[in-house]
């Protein structure tokens, strides 16, 4: 079996000092020194924050903490207050750390994904790597009603890291890159996206550069326990003898004993990792939940000042295939969006029964998430992605009093008929056409259905109910478009 390896982000300075000077380095010196982010590779969802640690490390393996450290994110997907990160906007970036020791910059980069849960996962959901050092395998997982007939894998720059059909990233080249993950059979909300760094391997006289960790990522459920193994590396890519100290994270979710078995604790995601001579490998734990709530829609659009209804499904996960078998609502039922404190993201609220009214002054394109979830550590919570319609209706034609729609109000077509060219007109109270009258289509649910307003057609996306409102103004009228296999 190949051994996957989670590296920290590491970068190497080594100074212009004399050669007996790393003999007695004490980890104060920039000499053959290293700046390790022990957090590692993350991904976390919009609004999540990570709390980053740092450490040098010198040619002794001896390690220091790092302070005065300088932290930044790029492509402006949040911000840091001290070595706390705060997202801000969706997509894969690179976290840095920079300090001064000796008089020699130290730097280091792990990558970081900031996206809205898909519904499926993948671990591990975050990758750092170097070149030559064997493939990655991806493993998603499904805990829904729907039906994977597989699952697609194709990354945005293969010169970087490439990944084939079952999944194993091949790592090319140093650079940056995002796997996309996609389940098919599964119309909404069907794909992972997994941030990938790729760094050359230290040339420094360190003890260890490198770390690896097998399994690299793992999905259990309560009470479960798995055995992980380590093995170090040092800079000519062979293997050391060392000896590990293993550790996770968030103890509550998995513990590790001293001989890297993982027990399953609580719901939720962890990282393992094996440390020795301060460089540490991680790998991704993943705790399932006995029973999960499965919300309905998974993704709408809601115009502002408009509602949507959503309902919730308790299912029992059988632990063994991972199909689910619909329940009785546990008591305590409770909904929530989410809240930031900012007015301009905080766009929707949820009443008692999952009733979802968007604010009549949300900016369109903006989204947040709607909670369903009890009070229960065995429960997995259910989520569905709420966003402002992007429909724009204009200033209201003079004369137009309603609007004629060619069919009737309801539309039944397949998911496979193609796009779907509706017959609407805006006309005056007499039925007559208002010259000049532009309309406008939105859909409610873009997992269901899209629109082309240019040529005034229904695009079937997946099967479920959509309504599509056909505006102009204030003036508009609506479509139940209901989309089947």
């Amino acid at each position: 079996m190949l051994i996957a390896i989670m590296l920290m982000g590491i970068a190497l300075i080594t100074g212009c000092k004399k050669k007996n000077d790393d003999n007695n380095n004490n980890g104060g010196s920039a000499s053959a020194s290293a700046l390790v982010i022990q957090t590692g590779a993350r991904s976390i969802e919009p609004g999540g924050t990570i709390s980053y640690e740092a450490m040098v490390v010198d040619s002794k393996g001896n390690t220091t903490p790092a302070t005065g450290i300088t932290w930044s994110v790029s492509n402006s997907l949040g911000s840091f207050s001290g070595n706390t990160f705060t997202s801000t906007a969706s997509g894969a970036g690179v976290v840095t750390a920079s300090v001064t020791v000796g008089g020699k910059t130290l730097t280091a980069q792990v990558p970081v994904g900031i996206y809205l849960p898909a519904v499926f996962s993948v671990v591990p959901s975050a990758v750092i790597w170097t070149t030559n050092a064997g493939t990655i395998p991806l493993t998603p997982f499904y805990l829904g009603t729907g039906s994977v007939s597989g699952y697609t894998y194709a990354s945005s720059n293969t010169a970087v890291a490439s990944v084939d059909g079952t999944g194993n990233i091949t790592f090319n080249a140093t650079g940056e890159c995002v796997i996309t993950v996609t389940a098919n059979g599964l119309s909404e909300n069907n794909k992972v996206y997994i941030p990938v760094l790729v760094v050359g391997i230290p040339t420094a006289p360190l003890p260890v550069v490198r770390v690896a960790v097998n399994p690299a990522g793992k999905e259990l459920f309560r009470n479960e326990t798995s055995a992980f193994t380590a093995k170090a590396y040092n800079s000519s890519n062979a293997e050391v003898t060392a000896t590990f100290t293993w550790a996770s994270q968030d103890p509550a979710v998995a513990t590790v004993d001293a001989n890297g078995t993982v027990t399953a604790k609580a719901l939720g995601k962890t990282i393992i990792t094996a440390t020795t001579s301060g460089i540490s490998g991680q790998a991704e734990v993943n705790v399932l939940p006995d029973t999960t709530i499965i919300v309905t829609p998974i993704m709408a659009s809601i115009s502002p000042g408009s509602t949507k209804q959503f309902t919730a499904q308790a299912y029992a996960v059988n632990k063994t295939t991972k199909a689910l078998s619909p329940i009785a609502m546990p008591a305590g039922l409770t909904w929530e969006i989410p809240t930031t404190g900012v007015p301009i993201f905080d766009i929707a609220s949820v009443n008692s029964t999952g009733l979802v009214t968007m604010n009549s002054s949300a900016t369109a394109g903006l989204s947040t998430v709607v909670i369903a979830h009890v009070a229960s550590p065995t429960i997995e919570e259910g989520a569905g992605l709420v966003m402002v319609s992007m429909c724009n209706c204009g200033t209201t034609t003079p004369g137009v009093h309603h609007i004629n729609v060619a069919g009737g109000s309801t539309l039944n077509i397949s998911l496979t008929g193609g796009p779907q060219t509706i017959s609407a007109q805006a006309v005056d109270a007499s039925n007559n056409p208002v010259s000049g009258a532009a309309l406008t289509f939105c859909s409610d649910n873009m997992a269901v259905v899209n629109v082309d307003g240019s040529t005034n057609s229904i695009i079937p996306s997946g099967p479920g109910t959509a309504i599509v409102t056909i505006c102009n103004g204030s003036v508009s009228t609506t479509i139940t478009v209901n989309v089947t296999l």
